[in-house]
């Protein structure tokens, strides 16, 4: 969606001659327009204050440095009239595309504007909604306006561009994108992302128990049995493959169905964390799957050590002696 470098904010709406001048900043090799506009949107009886994303008419072109994608993260053209509106914006204001959404404008003349909805985008940040800059500002009777813009620099002169833009009075503020990822990727890491070890933990135990006691309990009720196939020439090899073949069996088709029910469960768990400021989608990667059932098959062979142990172990004239 982002494809900048950093991004910059106005005190307030300047005309679009300002992009000239960070245009001629040394080392500033593109500059995309944007406009915020904050606004109460409604629709029936629901509403949300948010903003209105003013974006150029240029979204699908490959120099786009900021676009609205589709549930197919292809780029969404911005159309010459209506408003594109996020996923879950449209869910909470229960508004589809061709209806009328009611924007109350909260800055300059603060004006009440009805716009169609042309479509639905799919975000991860925000609930945002789009609409082409021109349209915006011509809806807003305030034309050539912008809040902000995206940037592409040098990297080599980053620290001198820094320097020029914290001068330059117009602006508010900027946002170095890498600066934020990695910020972000440091609390997940260190939240959500630490939790995965500690389920991987959990998980372990779990299945630890489950094929530790399914043995021990079958052990228990074979060990006559098995000590008989002891005596009568079987290795001891063959007999711990007659008590432990069965439980190997079962935890190899659980694998399957396991992974099948947890496809699923991600999407609830997805939904259920996802919020109007961010959500989270469910990706897959076979390498997750993998680190899965690496966790579920140790286990089950840490499990079924320990009882081929005590197998090895069992005192076969007190297992023949013992009363069905």
């Amino acid at each position: 969606m982002d494809r900048s470098d950093l991004n910059v904010s106005f005190t307030q709406p300047v005309s679009d001659k300002t992009l000239f001048e960070l245009r001629r900043i040394p080392g500033v090799t593109r500059v995309e327009a944007v406009r915020y506009v904050p606004a109460v949107l409604r629709h029936g009886r629901e509403s949300h204050r948010g903003a209105i994303t003013g974006l150029p008419q240029n979204p699908v072109s490959d120099l786009a440095l900021n676009r609205a994608l589709d549930e197919d993260m292809a780029p969404i053209e911005m159309p010459k009239t209506g408003v594109i509106l996020s996923s879950v914006l449209a869910e909470m204001l229960d508004i589809k595309a061709g209806e009328i959404l009611t924007v109350e404008v909260r800055e300059g003349r603060q004006p009440d504007l009805e716009i169609p909805v042309a479509g639905i985008a799919q975000a991860l940040l925000g609930s945002p909604a789009y609409m082409d800059l021109d349209a915006l500002n011509q809806a807003l009777r305030e034309p050539r306006r912008v809040s902000g813009a995206f940037l592409t620099i040098d990297a080599a002169q980053a620290d001198a561009i820094y320097e020029t833009l914290q001068d330059m009075p117009t602006i508010a503020g900027l946002s170095v994108k890498d600066e934020a990822r990695d910020a972000f990727e440091v609390l997940m890491d260190t939240g959500a992302g630490a939790i995965r070890y500690v389920m991987g933990a959990i998980a372990f135990v779990i299945t630890f128990g489950i094929v530790y006691n399914s043995a021990r309990i079958a052990y228990a009720e074979r060990a006559r049995d098995l000590a008989s196939l002891r005596v009568i020439g079987f290795t001891r090899v063959e007999v711990g493959f007659v008590l432990l073949g069965e439980l190997a069996v079962v935890t190899l088709i659980s694998l399957p169905v396991g992974a099948a029910l947890g496809y699923f469960l991600s999407f609830g768990i997805a939904a259920g964390f996802s919020t109007d400021l961010y959500q989270i989608p469910a990706i897959f990667d076979p390498v997750s799957y993998g680190q899965a059932m690496l966790v579920v098959l140790c286990a089950a062979v840490v499990s079924g050590w320990l009882v081929k142990r005590d197998l090895d172990r069992s005192d076969l004239v007190k297992s023949l002696k013992t009363r069905e």
